[in-house]
């Protein structure tokens, strides 16, 4: 198990012989919470409010950090910190740094200014409910326990996540979408929380980090999509859990495949690409060796049309070539491998070889495929051995 050390900081200015200096000393906090807004004015008012009604100030610090948001963003939370009588820290970006660095720096910046125990990030797509938070520092008491996520709704009141699943091929998907709340299963397993709504200690963090050899929340290359997937992948690399809080919900109004695919097409590109990384990244050579014909058939899979992913496959191919290359990269996977302490046999027992996902039709071809990519995983966790 991961040795965690004790949870402490040092104070940016203090005098030890002189008692009255002691209203100087910052406060450690209990709840850090941290939030990136991105063309966020219709949905960061709402969350703000359930936020001012379910945590204590004396015990939270609130930092947002916004990615250079072109609407009215700025402005809607200047005005909610006033008519809430909230106090934020607000960080403003004058470029856009992308989800996984803009996390990284409100977190760095936090840690600097209002050292917490734990910290939580939330979508500003997200609302929390009341008791949302208790839960998730219950599950997080446990030092095995690497990230704790709360249950997600949909707006409707149904299942928007129970945490989130990773195919052995990387890709990764929500379970439960559009259960009924009321129904979950028993000890739910998730591989990683989802990074609309997770929480962990800084301390855990931190000790997480200095095994591997690596910095800050989330990596930075991966600029949106996976990063929540990778965290969790090197949390189990860690020999830490990845656990759900169901008695703590958070709406979020996600709308990912509500939306056209334009630019965002770009998204898909994103996904395609960090997917990719993910398993380069994170699996020892043999494993990726075993995985190469699922890997190429699955190329296949979709330059016949049988998979709908991102369709720009020479773009994307180049991409990963590129970043696969480059000396960050290779460091990196250097450090996760020396520094892991979980093989990949247990890896891959915690992912799955469904393709099922409740938010997309699911065909009778997709039935074939998915009875076969099952058995496949089933293969692979009774022939990976390290």
């Amino acid at each position: 198990m991961l040795e965690l050390p004790e949870f402490s900081w040092m104070p940016p200015f203090s005098c030890p012989s002189c008692s009255s200096c002691l209203n100087l000393i910052f406060v450690l906090k209990q709840i850090g919470i941290i939030i990136v807004t991105y063309q966020s004015e219709r949905h960061i008012g709402p969350l703000l409010g359930s936020l001012a009604a379910t945590v204590d100030p004396g015990r939270c610090a609130i930092w947002i950090l916004d990615n250079a948001s072109p609407d009215a963003t700025v402005a809607v939370i200047e005005r909610e910190e006033k008519a809430l009588n909230l106090s934020l820290h607000l960080v403003r970006s004058p470029v856009n740094l992308g989800f996984a660095r803009a996390n990284n720096e409100a977190y760095a910046a936090l840690r600097a200014e209002t050292p917490c125990e734990t910290i939580v990030l939330l979508n500003p797509d997200t609302v929390v409910h009341a008791g949302w938070w208790e839960p998730l520092l219950a599950e997080l008491e446990n030092p095995a326990v690497g990230t704790a996520a709360p249950l997600l709704l949909l707006p409707d009141g149904t299942v928007n996540s129970r945490g989130n699943a990773l195919h052995f091929l990387g890709l990764g998907f929500v379970q439960g979408y559009g259960e009924a709340a009321s129904n979950l299963p028993g000890n739910p397993a998730l591989f990683s929380a989802s990074g609309a709504a997770l929480a962990f200690r800084a301390a855990t963090l931190e000790a997480m980090n200095a095994r591997l050899g690596l910095s800050g929340i989330f990596w930075e290359e991966l600029f949106l999509y996976a990063e929540d997937t990778d965290l969790g992948w090197r949390m189990r690399l860690a020999g830490l859990e990845n656990r759900l809080a169901p008695a703590g919900r958070v709406t979020h109004d996600h709308r990912f495949w509500l939306q056209p695919l334009d630019a965002p097409g770009d998204r898909l590109f994103w996904i395609e690409r960090n997917r990719c990384l993910l398993l380069l990244a994170n699996f020892k050579w043999a494993t990726l060796a075993l995985l190469l014909p699922w890997i190429v058939a699955s190329e296949a899979a979709l330059g016949l049309g049988l998979w709908r992913l991102y369709p720009h496959r020479l773009r994307l191919w180049r991409a990963v070539w590129s970043e696969a290359r480059s000396s960050g990269f290779r460091e990196r996977r250097r450090r996760l491998q020396a520094g892991r302490s979980v093989p990949d046999r247990d890896i891959l027992r915690a992912m799955t070889g469904s393709i099922r996902h409740g938010a997309l039709p699911f065909r009778p071809v997709d039935r074939w495929l998915d009875a076969g990519l099952r058995w496949s995983h089933r293969f692979l966790c009774f022939v990976v051995r390290w």
